[in-house]
């Protein structure tokens, strides 16, 4: 009876010893943000628009070599430039702010108007169909109306993103509901239709600590 039930534990300890072997080796083959993220961009750069991008998205918000913000210099003059219609230099800032971050949406959307307007439609037509897959990738994620149906963000620029999508003034009262296994920004606003004050939930585990967004 003992030599049986040392048999039985003997085989539990090679299960357990197994199982934690299996994990170990799942977790070293797993794709590192930054590979998974110069995977994606290789893509992209060769003309495959049929990407995941909700995984450039959120391997950027992990990845060292991708800041889908940018330097904020090169944002306000990205910015300014496009606001006084100086698309050529638009053009040159938000080229840059892509190549620190492609997924900066706010810098494709800009490259659009810009090319547009240079007459390079071919180039402005890629950068508009890039701003709407990013888009998209967001928008699918949720509506943001509860916790269990937040949108998943990879950067708090993408939340004002999101509430210009709706509708919605992009800045409001900005709460941080932190704890496991998910974190939130939840950002409350007023309705411009209907004056009503609403809250929209992000999930935000892909940046949360953040990195620097």
């Amino acid at each position: 009876m003992r030599c049986r039930r040392q048999t039985t534990a003997f085989a539990s300890l090679l299960r357990a010893v197994g199982a934690v072997a299996m994990l170990t080796t799942a977790l070293a083959g797993a794709q590192k943000p930054d590979d998974l993220y110069l995977e994606l961009l290789k893509k992209i750069k060769a003309g495959d628009l049929s990407i995941d991008w909700r995984a450039l998205r959120l391997a950027c918000a992990k990845a060292d070599h991708c800041n889908a913000k940018g330097d904020g210099s090169d944002l306000i003059a990205m910015r300014r430039a496009n606001q006084s219609h100086d698309y050529k230099a638009a053009v040159k800032s938000a080229e840059k702010l892509i190549a620190a971050g492609y997924p900066n949406i706010e810098a494709h959307a800009v490259c659009a108007t810009a090319y547009q307007a240079l007459n390079e439609p071919e180039k402005a037509q890629l950068h508009q169909s890039i701003t709407s897959a990013l888009i998209r990738s967001i928008m699918n994620t949720g509506d943001g109306n509860t916790k269990e149906t937040a949108f998943e963000v990879a950067g708090t620029q993408e939340e004002h993103i999101v509430l210009a999508v709706l509708g919605l003034p992009p800045f409001g009262n900005q709460s941080l509901i932190s704890g496991k296994p998910h974190s939130f920004d939840v950002i409350e606003v007023e309705d411009p239709k209907t004056g009503n004050k609403v809250s929209v939930y992000f999930n935000i585990d892909a940046f949360y600590p953040m990195k620097g967004f």
